[in-house]
């Protein structure tokens, strides 16, 4: 133990040198928008249902096996966290770019954080949010929390890193997107303020009553955790329905940390694909069903 901990420490500070070495990014910079949103032709919008799957694919490190299971579970958005683009730790791949054209879909995505130490000379190393779908996708754009972690990132010797926490939106099959990834830490209050953020947004996106909208993403959070208070008082509901009993999306957690919530849409099929050497944690999918519920027609 006390070896693995002192090859973390000396993998951590060679790290450092990154702050020396690789082009300092300026926040506007990491979470630059980029990918190919229309090269795949395809009608805008589905007739019925759309499949969509939210999983962090921890960088894509294990980059085969989550192509197998982003084959096999053959949905049509993929709103995908921790992906890596030009990264030491996975061969300096555009993980988002690499995955998009193997699935033949669109897809766009944005940095949350620049990897210090991680990067090939001066092509800076970045991982964050990508979406990617069997449809066009229109009008991707990042949503940069005011409520951050200002200083664990910064000053982390394992780990360190600049940037911040964000949701990517993005509208793609009739639906409004909000992959996100809420800061881990325990910190119950900065998550709901993240969640407040997003739904502040979505309605200045959607004033009264509109389309379909879906956030979703790692929120590092149990279902007793506050911020969940605020998303259904805002009328969004688990596209799994009650979390009772569903177990873990993740290893190492007793409760699901991963999320589908939908708003205007209804969802079936809702489940939790277990298990798996991919990723850390698990996929979430889901089927919408784009047909407005009475209310809204």
């Amino acid at each position: 133990m006390a070896k693995l901990c002192f090859a973390i420490g000396l993998f951590g500070f060679v790290r450092l040198f990154g702050y020396f070495n690789d082009p300092l990014l300026t926040n506007a910079e990491i979470h630059r928008i980029v990918g190919e949103p229309a090269r795949v032709q395809a009608p805008a919008a589905p007739a019925g249902s759309v499949k969509m799957i939210t999983w962090n694919i921890e960088r894509g490190q294990a980059y085969e096996r989550v192509l197998a299971m982003l084959r096999d579970l053959d949905a049509d958005v993929l709103l995908l966290q921790e992906v890596d683009r030009d990264c030491r730790r996975t061969n300096y791949r555009d993980v988002a770019r690499d995955l998009a054209h193997a699935l033949d879909m669109n897809w766009a995505s944005a940095g949350e954080f620049q990897e210090i130490g991680e990067a090939r000379g001066q092509r800076p190393a970045t991982t964050g949010q990508a979406v990617l779908s069997r449809f066009p996708i229109e009008e991707a754009a990042v949503l940069r929390f005011a409520s951050q972690d200002r200083l664990r990132w910064s000053i982390n010797p394992v780990q360190p890193r600049r940037g911040g926490r964000v949701a990517l939106k993005a509208r793609t099959g009739g639906v409004l997107v909000y992959n996100t990834h809420i800061e881990s830490g325990g910190d119950d209050a900065l998550g709901r303020r993240q969640i407040a953020e997003i739904l502040a947004d979505q309605v200045r996106e959607q004033p009264g009553l509109a389309g379909p909208v879906v956030i979703g993403g790692d929120f590092n959070n149990g279902p007793r955790a506050p911020m969940f208070a605020n998303l259904s008082a805002a009328d969004f509901t688990d596209a799994l329905g009650e979390p009772v009993d569903r177990g873990p999306t993740s290893y190492g957690q007793s409760n699901p940390i991963d999320w589908l919530f939908v708003k205007n849409a209804t969802a079936s099929s809702g489940r939790v694909i277990h298990g798996g050497a991919a990723s850390d944690h698990f996929p979430v999918i889901a089927a919408l069903h784009l047909t407005l519920p009475a209310a809204l027609r």
